[in-house]
């Protein structure tokens, strides 16, 4: 006994000795972890700005948007800007800004106009973002055939975007009125296809020095191990959902102005749906058009019936732009992921894609192929 109690204040030295080690590890890590591991881990939110320029000419905006990140609810809100977007009446557009000022103006007066800070931000070029697509071994794409501009040169229906095509996506031959919406869409289509695919897409990157050359021609204030942490975390974390919102403007010859009541109006929608503990869609019913994709008549209207039995607003039903469809696609059409996701588990689809296009009135669109008879349902998706 007399033996074990000599023994017993080293035992506790030995304890006390392995819980300051441990806790000192611990401590090194934490303080030591990547800026936006920290700010992932964190309850309060943080911005980054993206910044995408022409393959053309590196002093021309093609995009400009704002990931405003929420940990504590899983929710990205991304706020796209026109490049000749002037956030004040007396203020010039993003692109002079950019022309004059580079990235960090343009991140001052969008912080500024937000009034919001913005941790970090990263600039691309359309060859850069080209290649990051090459890197992924491209991505699965499907691009409906009334989307498909005159004269323009790109596949329609199912495809794999590769570096050759992305230009081409990205920078339509008709400038117009619509151009800049039109162009805005291609990028969010661009995006929420490969954010849709990111489960199979990050094996392709997870490595990080394959990582670290995929983003070696990034313009960035952070660092290569900062975008793993941020892109690694978002392709194994399945319950974020990205919100798209554009600036809403008013025109005025070629410049576009901040309309601001119809903005203050849009904020305020977009922060209650990226800060509330509520889901923010479950209690809204996607709005749907089914096409029926075959020989079989009356096949968009049965299925309309089914899906209106499981809460889904089928606002039209017709026939596709061809009556060859093997296999039943979901498109997305309003940009509004969860939707996307959801309802493709809901009806048992295998192929859904984003081809976002704000003039229809419609959030989802099926097209109903031959294999038809394998859609089931499963309830609704929470």
């Amino acid at each position: 006994m007399n033996v074990l109690r000599k023994f017993v204040p080293l035992l506790l030295a030995l304890v006390v000795l392995t819980s300051v080690v441990v806790g000192t590890i611990f401590i090194f890590k934490f303080f030591n972890r990547t800026s936006l591991e920290k700010a992932l881990n964190a309850k309060d939110g943080f911005s980054l700005l993206f910044v995408v320029t022409s393959a053309n000419d590196d002093k021309k905006i093609q995009l400009v948007s704002v990931a405003e990140i929420f940990p504590a609810t899983r929710r990205i809100g991304v706020v796209s800007f026109y490049p000749a977007t002037h956030l004040k009446d007396d203020a010039q557009s993003l692109q002079d800004i950019f022309m004059s000022n580079g990235v960090s103006g343009v991140s001052n007066s969008i912080s500024e106009f937000l009034g919001e800070k913005i941790i970090g931000y990263v600039k691309v070029g359309d060859k850069v973002l080209a290649q990051f697509v090459d890197v992924l071994g491209g991505i699965e794409y499907f691009l409906p055939s009334n989307d498909l501009l005159k004269n323009e040169n790109l596949p329609k229906g199912e495809f794999i975007l590769d570096g050759s095509l992305v230009a081409r996506l990205l920078n339509p031959p008709e400038k117009n009125e619509y151009t800049p919406a039109f162009k805005l869409f291609r990028y969010y289509s661009l995006f929420l296809n490969a954010w849709n695919q990111r489960e199979e897409l990050w094996p392709r990157l997870k490595n990080e020095k394959v990582f670290s050359l995929a983003v070696k021609n990034l313009e960035t204030n952070t660092s290569a191990s900062d975008l793993f942490v941020l892109a690694h975390h978002f392709a194994t974390h399945k319950n974020w959902i990205p919100i798209l919102m554009e600036v809403p403007v008013r025109r005025v010859k070629d410049a576009f102005y901040v309309d601001k009541d119809a903005a203050t109006l849009y904020f305020r929608n977009l922060t209650k749906q990226v800060t509330q503990k509520e889901h923010p869609f479950l209690s809204e019913p996607p709005k749907m058009e089914v096409k029926n994709g075959t020989h079989i008549a009356n096949l968009a209207r049965t299925m309309r019936t089914e899906l209106s039995r499981k809460g889904v607003q089928i606002l039209e039903f017709t026939n596709a732009d061809r009556n060859d469809y093997d296999k039943s696609i979901l498109l997305g059409t309003s940009g509004n992921a969860f939707y996307l996701e959801s309802i493709a588990k809901i009806i048992g689809i295998k192929k859904s894609y984003a081809a976002v296009n704000r003039s229809l009135f419609t959030d989802l669109v099926l097209v109903i192929g031959k294999d038809y008879n394998k859609l089931k349902g499963e309830g609704v998706v929470q």
